[in-house]
């Protein structure tokens, strides 16, 4: 009986230890999916994963040599949340202008600052665009001196009345010529 007794015991201290253990790690990943990755030196990793995706072939390969206050944000969404990745990074006036004029010819549509949904809200045509995930935490939309160049967007779900952008993707290019700054851009949610 005594070796039942202990066997039994043995049995729950493992099942208790693995119901642990499992909630452990379903937590650690529900952290993960939620976090935005923000190192730049996980850039390159991050865009690999995005490429799958078909929405970052806009994107620079690697950061340019004369970029400079480099920010990144990466998001794989989780769930009904979408996913984002951008890059953003100053460069000289001379470059940020040849930036500027190669996305004005690629655009669909573009916006002067705003957030998302600020063509979908304004335009029955209106395009699903980014919202500033590099900027300081303080802005929720971009300031009118960003240029929010789409260069597509598509809603997942649509008909020929409405379209629904509960679920699509963006991408595109922001451009602060004021600031001598350009943002990269995917977003799919």
């Amino acid at each position: 009986m005594k070796k039942i007794l202990t066997w039994i015991r043995r049995l729950i201290l493992v099942s208790i230890a693995l119901v642990v253990s499992f909630v452990g790690y379903s937590l650690f990943r529900m952290y993960q999916a939620t976090t935005p990755v923000e190192s730049i030196s996980k850039y390159e990793s991050v865009l690999a994963t995005w490429k799958q995706r078909g929405l970052v072939d806009h994107f620079p390969s690697r950061v340019p040599d004369s970029a400079s206050e480099v920010r990144f944000s990466a998001l794989e969404g989780f769930l009904q949340g979408g996913g984002h990745i951008q890059i953003r990074f100053k460069l000289p006036q001379a470059r940020i202008e040849s930036y500027y004029e190669d996305a004005s010819s690629k655009a669909k549509q573009f916006q002067d600052g705003g957030d998302a949904v600020t063509l979908v809200n304004s335009s029955d045509d209106g395009l699903w665009s980014t919202n500033p995930h590099t900027l300081d935490k303080s802005y929720s939309k971009f300031p009118d001196d960003y240029r929010i160049f789409i260069y597509d967007a598509v809603p997942y779900q649509q008909d020929e009345e409405y379209k629904n952008w509960n679920h699509g993707a963006s991408k595109g290019v922001v451009i602060s010529l004021k600031r001598s700054e350009v943002i990269y851009y995917a977003e799919d949610w």
